[in-house]
């Protein structure tokens, strides 16, 4: 957007009951995703190696993003009252080229941590992209062949603040600390996976439902990055008309979400960090190579989402490359 719109308050989801014991994903999850643009799937991912992931995560930090030597303050990880208000030192700047180009390998600012160069490490394609239920159910919604993973985004924690007044918490569940956007480069199917208990108002991913269908008719292809002129008026109409909802969940919950649906982290006036891993899936099909990407200013390594070679261009059947599309006795 060229000019900033403020959200609306976001409100805590409550997920309908829609799943079907014994069914991966149920016709009336397929039609929920169809309609909202996301799906919610509580205890997704077994409990004991999420925790092991976590504490691969906090080991990882400690290592790559030090405290800053102008501060005494130092973060331990059994230490909740030391994870208000980071303050972490310099990093290594982005890369100017080669394999990670453009983005920093691991962001520090401010409260967020984007830990990318992580997101290829075994343990973490084996959590989130190649679990056997996560991929079950994206190969369910998108496509039987799905693109061979080979990293996720990584590991992204969002730190509490420092005490904040009663004024700084209204603005903040006000809808002013939200930051609603869509992705580039490729974008078919996306999943989040918490790392550890999210309550509420704790920085909780959030998205803006049905978005997806007014943003998806503000492209000219369907997966590929490809705004048209519209896509400033969508964003600006899907920000100021739709209520956003922020996912309470636990410890290997999941939420999957169309690649064209706005979402934001979510508003944390808590005292928790939000941990969570995120990654891409795409279809198997024939992608550009880096110099294309780069040649496009589309280059981004940390995403396991490729532009496509080929693009179909949007009309008014969203579905029609997406296995969720197809007959029901086809599926």
């Amino acid at each position: 957007m060229s000019e900033r719109t403020i959200s609306r308050p976001s409100s805590i989801y409550e997920p309908p009951k829609l799943a079907v014991e014994g069914e991966i994903v149920s016709k009336a999850e397929i039609e929920y995703f169809k309609e909202h643009g996301f799906l919610f799937k509580r205890g997704l991912i077994e409990r004991g190696a999420v925790a092991n992931a976590l504490e691969r995560a906090w080991d990882s930090l400690i290592e790559t993003v030090p405290p800053s030597k102008e501060s005494d303050w130092e973060l331990k990880r059994d230490d909740p009252m030391t994870w208000r208000a980071p303050q972490w030192s310099k990093l290594p700047p982005a890369d100017k080229s080669g394999p990670f180009e453009g983005r920093q390998r691991t962001v520090a600012q401010g409260r967020g941590v984007k830990m990318h160069e992580i997101g290829n490490q075994q343990f973490l394609l084996d959590l989130v992209p190649n679990h056997p239920k996560i991929r079950e159910i994206a190969r369910t919604l998108l496509a039987d062949r799905l693109k061979k993973s080979e990293r996720t985004r990584g590991i992204y924690a969002i730190f509490p603040a420092a005490q904040l007044s009663a004024e700084e918490i209204k603005q903040r569940l006000g809808g002013a600390s939200l930051g609603p956007h869509t992705d580039r480069v490729c974008q078919q199917l996306n999943a989040c996976v918490y790392l550890n208990d999210v309550p509420p108002r704790s920085g909780g991913f959030t998205v803006y439902p049905g978005s997806h269908r007014i943003m998806f008719q503000a492209h000219r292809f369907e997966s590929n990055w490809s705004p048209t002129d519209t896509f400033g008026d969508a964003m600006r109409k899907v920000v100021s008309t739709i209520t956003p909802v922020e996912f309470v969940g636990n410890q290997g919950d999941v939420v999957f979400w169309h690649g064209r649906t706005v979402h934001t982290a979510g508003v944390h006036v808590g005292e928790a960090i939000r941990w969570a891993v995120f990654a891409d899936f795409t279809e198997d099909r024939e992608i550009l190579d880096a110099d294309a990407h780069r040649e496009l200013g589309l280059y981004e390594w940390f995403k396991d989402a490729k532009m496509f070679k080929s693009d179909l261009e949007v009309t008014d059947d969203m579905w029609r490359s997406w296995r969720l599309g197809a007959p029901a006795q086809d599926r």
